[in-house]
């Protein structure tokens, strides 16, 4: 028995760092998606060793020591997102903006409960995913409180459909790695009369349905990201990105298009699946660059998907020029080879 739980033991401590290999398959990147429920794991695993523990059994020692070494590795990495501030109670609610994101599951039928609750919150901002044509026509019901939209119905699970109140001065579609996965670049003023971008993204993921590695999900980041460095607004990127908020790739994209992740240190929010909570994952994520504070990011109630709605809150707090600095030649380095890979994995499968 106890030669089982130091095997045990062992691989629940050791795949936790396989993620910090450069190695972009899903059966390595997929670590990085469960953290959370590893490091319970890992705790639960250490507690029985503290019961089965025998005096000179040095095997179960070691067992144990590696396992309080993925711990702490663990929550270094986890800890950052912990909710360890409040949000600043906005004084001019005037001037504050909300978005409702949501992959809204492309089969899920329950159109109704996406409706009313997007009646209900009345967000300025509606940005959806994985909407197709029937979507597209159920979502009429809350255009008459959307003077502008802009859709991209798919059948392939990647359609993209954006509806605001706000005043739009201009908009893009961008397909950086295949033209199967569209984002979009809306160019938007606020009440204040403030210039800022709303960037839609929802890259596919390294699974065993999906796609085999994450090139191509980390190269359509990167282009992304690049792009992003470049506005000389501020910008609020949302979307499905299939990636955990603390992934490499996804640190990276932070670093290299100049935002900052609204998890930090205003709690983890997993928005997938929407089973019990113990299982969420925080995959759909929000970054914003200078200029815009983001004062709330929370989830809503089940539509019926299997990820959750993400709502935020937030505010520009300046339009002037975002003029970023020249970035590292060291992530410009890595950004340009996550590119070339995820242009590679596309070619590969043409």
């Amino acid at each position: 028995m106890i030669i089982t739980f130091i095997i045990i033991s062992y691989i629940f401590s050791l795949v936790c760092f396989l993620p910090a290999f450069r190695v972009t398959h899903w059966s390595f990147r997929g670590f990085d998606f469960i953290r959370l429920q590893l490091l319970f794991l890992q705790i639960v695993l250490f507690i029985i060793g503290l019961f089965l523990y025998e005096e000179k059994n040095i095997p179960l020692l070691i067992s144990q020591i590696v396992l309080v070494i993925a711990i702490l590795y663990q929550a270094s990495i986890i800890v950052p997102y912990l909710p360890l501030k409040f949000y600043k109670k906005q004084e001019e609610n005037k001037h504050t903006m909300t978005i409702i994101s949501v992959n809204v599951l492309q089969k899920n039928e329950e159109y109704p409960k996406l409706i009313k609750l997007i009646k209900d919150i009345q967000p300025d901002i509606v940005l959806t995913m994985e909407t197709n044509k029937t979507w597209e026509k159920e979502l009429e019901k809350i255009e008459t409180d959307y003077p502008f939209t802009h859709k991209i119905p798919q059948d392939n699970r990647y359609g993209m459909h954006f509806y605001t109140k706000l005043k739009v001065n201009d908009l893009k579609e961008h397909y950086f790695i295949s033209d199967q996965t569209p984002a979009i670049e809306v160019h938007l003023e606020d009440k204040n009369n403030s210039n800022f971008v709303l960037f839609g993204i929802h890259p596919p993921p390294p699974s065993p349905t999906e796609k085999p590695t994450s090139r191509q999900k980390d190269g359509e980041l990167m282009k992304a990201a690049k792009l992003i460095r470049e506005f000389e607004v501020p910008c609020i990127t949302t979307g499905d990105f299939n990636n955990v908020c603390w992934s490499r790739s996804a640190k990276l994209f932070a670093k290299v298009s100049g935002m900052k992740d609204a998890r930090l240190k205003n709690g983890i929010h997993g928005s997938f699946p929407t089973g019990p909570a113990i299982f969420r994952i925080p995959i759909d994520l929000i970054f914003s660059s200078k200029g815009i504070e983001v004062n709330k990011i929370k989830t809503l109630p089940d539509i019926g998907s299997d990820h959750l709605p993400i709502f935020s809150k937030f505010t520009v707090t300046s339009s002037n020029s975002n003029e970023a600095e020249n970035l590292d030649s060291d992530l410009e380095d890595k950004a340009d080879t996550m590119i070339k890979e995820g242009d590679e994995a596309v070619q590969e499968e043409e």
